[in-house]
């Protein structure tokens, strides 16, 4: 009579507990490695970098100039670069960035 409750009780824990306590244990390695200059993704969706690391709390700069300071439980991701190297280029330096362009002339 007890088997049964003993499966159940086994195949819960191996599908709904155990994987949930390794994420949160790569989730809480990955908080502890950050360092300033690291690319990161935010829970919310922003990419920021790095600028300061405090014992909860991590400073991010968003964009050129604009910090922001979060705890380091809203991390998500640490991006890493592709190709093997990062990118020090500022945004407005990276051909990509949608700013005046003095060849196209005024808009």
């Amino acid at each position: 009579m007890i088997w049964p409750f003993a499966l159940i009780i086994l195949v819960f824990w191996l599908l709904f507990l155990r994987p949930q306590q390794k994420r949160k244990q790569q989730e809480q390695q990955m908080q502890s490695t950050l360092q300033p200059g690291v690319e990161v993704l935010t829970k919310a969706g922003f990419f920021g970098t790095v600028v300061e690391v405090r014992e909860n709390e991590i400073e991010l700069e968003i964009s050129p100039g604009t910090r922001v300071r979060m705890l380091k439980q809203g991390i998500g991701d640490v991006i890493t670069p592709k190709d093997g190297f990062s990118d020090d280029t500022p945004v407005e330096d990276r051909p990509d960035f949608p700013g005046d362009d003095p060849k196209d002339g005024p808009r």
